[in-house]
């Protein structure tokens, strides 16, 4: 996938951001940073990625992929800058950022019954969070020079941004107001980022997964039999997807296969 350099990753513990992960180290990353709220999660990911690089290194000479984990609550501006500043210092560079956490919520009884606490929960995590670790990561992106290809030498960009919507950030279901509204809003800061700075080399993308098995996904059997009915009647696959199957969207999307 040429992605050589160092990525960053949010919601990194399971589920899209986990996948997402251990993909940048498999595919040769110098090194990933992990950060979630969950400590027992990071730790778990850390230690498949780094068992997983050893193992790597031993049968083909791959180089070792650095982890490093960081317990985080992207609503968190602050500790944000702090650890995306941290990270950035570690590793010399910030080559790949991937804002993959989020929060889901069903409203029973639609929009009019919304709890504001709800609503606001939502968008803290999904919009502004996303903001913060976007907005971060470009002031210290902006300021690098350009990573080369492992391919070929080329130069490529100064960093990639890979945001993460939703198909729910271009349609609406029933009793998903706030998600929905926090995805449509991530794909309207995609789109007015990636145009403030595409001249500069700064590339940011948005990735919309539709339904995927993920622990957000499949751990209220409520929400596991919606999606499971949904998949039967407006899937043409018949079935969902996997975290590793948008993993591979965001190494392509991040690396220097899509350099233009």
């Amino acid at each position: 996938m040429d992605v050589p350099g160092y990525a960053l990753v949010t919601g990194a513990a399971s589920g899209i951001g986990r996948a997402c992960a251990k993909a940048f180290a498999t595919e040769g990353a110098a090194g990933v940073a992990l950060l979630d709220v969950s400590k027992d999660g990071l730790a778990a990911v850390k230690a498949e990625i780094e068992d997983g690089s050893v193992q790597r290194h031993r049968e083909s000479g791959q180089r070792l992929c650095q982890v490093e984990v960081h317990e985080m609550d992207v609503t968190n501006e602050d500790r944000v800058d702090e650890v995306v500043k941290e990270v950035s210092q570690s590793f010399g560079r910030l080559d790949y950022v991937i804002n993959a956490a989020g929060i889901a919520m069903k409203h029973e009884g639609g929009a009019a019954f919304v709890k504001t606490e709800d609503w606001q929960r939502i968008l803290d995590v999904n919009i502004t969070g996303t903001f913060f670790v976007l907005r971060a990561a470009a002031q210290i992106m902006l300021k690098q020079g350009p990573i080369h290809s492992a391919i070929d030498g080329r130069p490529l960009q100064r960093g990639s941004i890979v945001n993460f919507g939703s198909i729910l950030g271009v349609v609406g279901i029933t009793q998903s107001t706030a998600y929905t509204a926090a995805k449509h809003a991530v794909i309207g800061l995609t789109r007015t980022a990636s145009e403030d700075y595409a001249k500069d080399g700064l590339r940011i993308n948005a990735i919309c997964p539709g339904y995927t098995e993920t622990p957000m996904t499949t751990k209220n059997p409520l929400v596991l039999q919606a999606m499971e009915e949904k998949v039967a009647t407006a899937v043409p696959m018949r079935r969902m997807g996997s975290p590793r199957e948008l993993a591979d969207g965001v190494l392509y999307l991040a690396g220097g296969r899509s350099s233009l």
